[in-house]
């Protein structure tokens, strides 16, 4: 018989593993790409191409870290490896920012993939003070671009970062303060992003 706190952790699971970092980043990178630039679909590559290359190096970072013993798993949540590997990620972030400037990508997408960047640096900094949720985050920040970018009906994904959060929860890997810090940071950077002249 399947209890009921078996059911939510499996849920709970299957949030956080569906929607690792990486992932949303590169649907909303795919969305605001192709809008930006629509009727033509080279927004769209570029959206994809940008993000994508950059969650593939992350992904690539974190799983052969794992395999090197660098940390336990391919989302260390302990903060040496955390540190380690948002550094990592950082210094993906640029080179994948920098070859897409230098191969001639629009420039209001080059605007929004500083997005990327701050938001590392400052997951980066609050890393070494606590075990800020990189999963909420990386949502907050998502679903924020696609709001602001596409269409205000995005903000009904919202809910989707509330379940990743009550997921984070559940599975007892952050405290809601680190949830909460997460949410806020993400959606605080890519508000900026999109409206501050940097």
């Amino acid at each position: 018989m399947i209890t009921v706190e078996y059911d939510r952790t499996w849920w709970a699971r299957l949030l956080s593993t569906c929607f690792t970092p990486p992932l949303l980043p590169v649907v909303a990178g795919a969305a605001v790409g192709w809008h930006l630039t629509r009727p033509h679909p080279y927004g769209l590559l570029w959206g994809l191409g940008g993000s994508g290359s950059w969650a593939l190096l992350c992904a690539a970072l974190a799983t052969t870290g794992t395999r090197m013993g660098w940390w336990p798993s391919p989302v260390p949540s302990q903060r040496g490896p955390r540190l380690l590997l948002l550094g990592m990620s950082l210094i993906a972030a640029a080179a994948v920012w920098l070859v897409c400037g230098h191969l001639g990508a629009p420039p209001a997408l080059l605007a929004l993939g500083r997005t990327a960047l701050l938001l590392t640096t400052l997951v980066l900094a609050c890393t070494s003070a606590s075990n800020i949720s990189l999963h909420t985050s990386s949502a907050a920040a998502s679903i924020t671009l696609v709001t602001l970018q596409v269409h205000v009906w995005g903000a009904v994904l919202y809910l989707l970062v509330a379940a990743i959060a009550w997921s984070r929860l559940h599975l007892r890997v952050h405290t809601p303060a680190q949830v909460l810090l997460g949410a806020g940071l993400g959606t605080a950077v890519c508000t900026a992003t999109v409206y501050l002249p940097l």
